[in-house]
């Protein structure tokens, strides 16, 4: 498996955890602040964490 491979993986894993998380509070199973910290997290990971990774990776 190649790099370029493991960022997709990873971009779909987060993608995944993102749905989970609107489906977990669509549900009420989650709370409104759990709901907003993981969105923040995820969009964090995919504005400075992945063009970090890209780069690293290469």
């Amino acid at each position: 498996m190649n790099n370029q491979q493991k960022l997709k993986y990873l971009g779909y894993g987060v993608l995944f955890l993102l749905v989970l998380n609107l489906v977990l509070f669509a549900m009420k199973i989650i709370t409104q602040l759990l709901f907003w910290i993981v969105i923040i997290i995820g969009a964090w990971f995919v504005y400075y964490g992945l063009p970090k990774l890209k780069k690293k990776l290469k």
